[in-house]
């Protein structure tokens, strides 16, 4: 499977998953019949998604460091280490060319 298709699946079962809380929620609201059970409940609810929403964009602001990170060999970056290598094949025909890096 590619990417693509992953993504997709993804997308559908986060829509699926999204249109069932939001049925859950009207049933929910019509069983507590908006009493105060039920405001607590929503209060209680609304801490925890806000606080995972912090944590994810915490997550999504550090993740990329990291990334970078294992992509370096000794604080050196991978690209460096590449553009080297082609300098030091290069100098063995006795000029200096530099291919382009894709």
């Amino acid at each position: 499977m590619n990417e693509q298709t992953i993504i997709l699946i993804f997308l559908v079962m986060a829509l699926g998953i999204t249109l069932w809380l939001y049925i859950l929620k009207a049933i929910k609201q019509v069983n507590y019949k908006g009493d105060e059970r039920w405001k607590l409940i929503q209060l209680k609810a609304n801490n925890a998604a806000n606080l995972a929403h912090s944590i994810l964009i915490v997550l999504i602001a550090i993740l990329p460091l990291f990334i970078n990170m294992r992509s370096s060999v000794i604080g050196i970056p991978a690209n460096m280490i590449q553009i080297q290598s082609l300098i030091n094949i290069s100098s063995d025909y006795k000029h200096f060319t530099l291919s382009r890096m894709i």
